[in-house]
């Protein structure tokens, strides 16, 4: 079928199949659940800082440019540790890297709840940065890809789906704390999160569980075949993520504050967040299932289209009810797209390379991200609001229509197929 991704060499192949559940051994469904847990710590932490961004402003006395400067420091050090994150998983596994970067997370933000003052804000936020690369995509990504054979489509989509169910109740667990306790205590409480996970971790998961093995088969490129050229393709999808990743960040991180200045309530707000976020746990399955049958590219550019639409929705609603509306169709597009990056790579270089190609798209991605934070949030400090900031994404979206059109265009570069 044009499209699927072949996935007959994997780590699982060589690991006892026990008991098959859908196709798959059970323990690669439980290294799933954990790389769903991996994965939503990534970004819990953003989620909760959005939610406290205005309080802790406020308390420390900081403009929206300075914190949002810090996060991106954080962002920065990430980014440069990517490439050591995946190296380090392919030599030690992903046990270790994931512990400790939930370890350097939990207790860098509990070290954000007792800032005597904004001084300690960029060092602390700095310090979160390389494990919060650790805890995250790379490590699990190297998890779902190496222990599914027959189902790693849909472990791919699950594993972005699965991320937008917990994170749904980050922001109102959160914003709940932050009522009843204030800023400081709702951090501790974040940082006790992660600390748990790396207990977690350390009690599921095996010493060589992600890592690379090295035979013949899983070096072999059989199952899948490139363009004599595939490096094109390659940087015209960066070229379309670093934009979505620019667009999406921007929400993520000030949807709340956006939501908040319209004059909906701190509750309000954060429901619309947790609705958009819950709804990618079922978008993402569904979307990674018809870039199976479709293909990646083409279902790419459906949903590149449905992020446009969101974008200009976003600042043409008027009502708690639209915004609801809007949380549900923004929530399922976002989620599909963030699957398809892993998708779409497999099809342009097969499942053999896809850590190394996924490595460097996320940097690119995260490094946007970086750009786009910063931007809104000077933005905001300069017209007082974020309505040209959703504007200005409303057209980036509609530009990226055309290399995606591009991508879907190009010489077929799909896996073969079984």
């Amino acid at each position: 079928m044009p499209g699927t991704i072949s996935t007959r060499n994997s780590q699982a192949t060589t690991s006892e199949r026990g008991i098959l559940l859908w196709g798959e051994p059970w323990r690669a469904w439980l290294l799933l659940l954990v790389g769903v847990c991996a994965v939503s710590a990534q970004s819990a932490s953003s989620l909760a800082f959005s939610v406290l961004m205005k309080p802790m402003t406020a308390a420390l006395e900081i403009d929206r440019t300075t914190f949002a400067s810090a996060m991106s420091l954080r962002m920065l050090l990430m980014v440069l540790a990517l490439a050591l994150v995946g190296l380090a998983t392919d030599k030690a596994g992903a046990r270790a890297v994931l512990v400790a970067g939930a370890c350097v997370v939990g207790l860098g933000t509990v070290g954000l709840a007792l800032l005597p003052s904004s001084a300690w804000l960029y060092p602390v936020m700095g310090a979160i940065g390389p494990g919060q690369a650790a805890i995250g995509s790379v490590a699990a990504s190297a998890l779902v890809v190496r222990h599914f054979t027959v189902r790693r489509g849909w472990a791919v989509g699950i594993l972005n789906g699965g991320d937008n169910l917990l994170n749904s109740a980050v922001p109102l667990l959160t914003a709940a704390t932050l009522q009843r306790h204030g800023w400081r205590a709702a951090l501790v409480a974040v940082g006790a999160a992660y600390l748990a996970l790396a207990a977690l971790v350390a009690l599921v998961l095996r010493r060589d569980d992600g890592k690379e093995v090295r035979s013949p088969k899983l070096a072999s490129r059989t199952d899948g075949e490139t363009r004599k050229s595939p490096g094109k393709a390659f940087w015209l999808l960066v070229l379309v993520y670093v934009g979505i990743y620019a667009f999406i960040t921007s929400v993520q991180l000030h949807l709340h504050s956006y939501l908040t200045d319209l004059g909906l309530s701190p509750i309000v707000a954060s429901r619309v967040l947790s609705v958009q976020i819950l709804v990618g746990a079922l978008g993402a399955p569904l979307i990674g299932g018809a870039a199976g049958r479709w293909g990646a590219r083409p279902t790419l550019c459906v949903t590149v289209g449905g992020l446009a639409v969101g974008a200009l929705l976003l600042w043409n609603v008027g009502s708690n009810f639209g915004f609801l509306g809007w949380a549900l169709f923004y929530g399922t597009v976002n989620s599909g797209v963030v699957a398809l990056l892993a998708l779409a790579l497999a099809e342009l270089f097969g499942p053999a390379q896809i850590g190394r190609w996924m490595g460097v798209a996320m940097s690119f991605c995260m490094g946007s991200t970086m750009v786009a934070n910063v931007y809104s949030a000077a933005m905001f400090d300069r017209f007082g609001t974020y309505l040209p900031v959703w504007q200005g994404y409303s057209a980036l979206m509609m530009a990226l229509l055309l290399p995606v059109a591009i991508l879907t265009r190009w010489g077929d570069v799909r896996a073969k197929t079984k």
